[in-house]
């Protein structure tokens, strides 16, 4: 019989929800510490907490409630996790999370393990953009080094006129400039590591955005058996060298000229493994809860090559035609308001058809 325990998840969105799903299909408990009472993970969860992650005294009474922690997201305060440590595990790691939430400190960290990205450079000001200009060329991107995310704090700069708008930009945010790539393809790979260092992979998954949000995630990504073996050998270092306990997460950008660059870590169950859902022996979601409760990672096998279908803003109004195609799984994440580029949820095709 598999003990209880009451696992503590930082986080409430559809991430968490489906992390605490998992969790009760093994008969695990759940507490949610949560922005709002009506997010979604609320409405599966044990205990509830709602609070502001700068609020001490709701971290500790939080903490001394779980058997041990993780989360949905890598915008969380360290300090939060240093008061939640005094008390419990924190999956997947701090360093994790301190590397992971900041993007010159990820890249930094990624280059410092002889593993390639895209070309950067810290800008604190205007005077730095203009020079950062010259020796990148156009187009360039500017990246807030933190919490952006689905397209959010990133510009696309094309041309000297658009620099110009930056002139009475706010500085006050750090942000990142990152040159252009020829890039042919972005695909992902979700990766689990145990206590003990073994690992392992999801299939390698091709994705697709627009407007700067993933729009779909395909599986198994169309690449040669080099380039597979080259995401897996690089998912591999990375999460040894952050000492993960849990998932990792990590985009790659594919150049024309077939390199393999590294563009982002997530510590955390990631939109682009969704489909693993219906179309593997277990889920991302279930294979984290696992690691975490120290019960034995399962083999992963896919059953099926598969389609994510994200659901965005207003076209969750339109999702009930999936309800009837025998080759669809829909999720609907239950978030309150629908707004423009908000994920509602998301639908698994089955590509065997």
């Amino acid at each position: 019989m598999l003990s209880k325990r009451m696992i503590g998840i930082i986080g409430s969105g559809q991430l968490g929800k489906m992390i605490a799903i998992a969790a009760t299909k093994l008969g695990q408990k759940i507490h949610i510490f949560a922005n709002a009472k009506d997010d979604p993970a609320c409405f599966v969860a044990n205990n509830l907490t709602v609070a502001s992650l700068s609020d001490k005294k709701a971290l500790e009474s939080f903490a001394r409630n779980i058997d041990l922690v993780t989360i949905e997201s890598e915008n969380i305060p360290c300090d939060a996790v240093d008061i939640i440590s005094q008390y419990v595990e924190f999956y997947p790691s701090k360093k994790a999370l301190y590397i992971s939430q900041n993007r010159l400190r990820e890249k930094d960290f990624i280059r410092d393990l002889g593993i390639k990205t895209a070309d950067y450079k810290s800008i604190q000001n205007y005077d730095e953009m203009l020079e950062s200009r010259n020796t990148f060329g156009y187009p360039i991107r500017i990246k807030t080094t933190e919490m952006g995310y689905d397209g959010k704090g990133q510009y696309v700069i094309k041309n000297d006129s658009e620099v110009k708008q930056f002139a009475s930009f706010d500085w006050k945010t750090q942000y990142i400039f990152e040159a252009s790539i020829d890039l042919i393809k972005e695909v992902s790979i979700v990766i689990a590591r145990d206590r003990k260092g073994k690992m392992a992979l999801f299939p390698i998954a091709e994705n697709h955005h627009v407007n700067g949000i993933l729009d779909t995630s395909i599986v198994p990504a169309k690449i040669d058996n080099k380039l597979t073996q080259e995401v897996q050998q690089v998912a591999r270092k990375i999460a040894h060298a952050l000492d993960i306990i849990g998932i990792l997460a990590i985009e790659f950008f594919i150049t024309k000229n077939n390199e393999l660059l590294v563009n982002e870590l997530a510590p955390r169950p990631h939109n682009s493994c969704h489909w693993s859902l219906d179309a593997c022996n277990i889920s991302q979601f279930e294979q984290l809860v696992r690691v975490i409760c120290g019960l034995p990672m399962q083999e992963i096998v896919l059953r099926f090559p598969c389609m994510t279908k994200n659901i965005i803003g207003n076209n969750i109004y339109y999702s009930n035609r999936y309800l009837s195609d025998k080759k669809a799984s829909l999720t609907i994440y239950g978030k309150k308001e629908v707004r423009d580029k908000r994920k509602m949820g998301h639908v698994n095709i089955d590509l065997s058809y």
